[in-house]
């Protein structure tokens, strides 16, 4: 079965969002993407709302395949992947972590 986990995100006040997607090519991609918890690895940047009506809660959805949830939960824990998340931390002022089975 696929697990994938999604990350809402929203950038700090004053956070170019430029700066944050080298940030993203640069160091979390290469990091996240090493993990052998983690299958694919992607970010999106959120342009707009479907209908074209109000303005979006967040600027970037993350989407992660992942071997398994609690493998991967051990995997956040190491200090690579602790620095990582500090260094995150410093462009993303809200975020909503999910998890969940696709349907098949």
């Amino acid at each position: 079965m696929t697990h994938r986990v999604f990350f809402l995100n929203k950038l700090r006040p004053g956070v170019d969002p430029a700066d944050y997607e080298a940030w993203i090519r640069r160091t979390d991609y290469p990091v996240a993407r090493s993990c052998a918890a983690i299958l694919s690895y992607d970010v999106t940047r959120i342009e707009g709302t479907l209908d074209g009506e109000g303005t979006p809660s967040v600027n970037y959805l993350e989407v992660i395949e992942v071997t398994d949830i609690e493998e991967y939960r051990a995997a956040g824990k190491t200090p690579e992947f602790v620095a990582l998340l500090e260094e995150w931390a410093t462009y993303v002022e809200l975020d909503e972590a999910l998890h969940g089975d696709v349907i098949e």
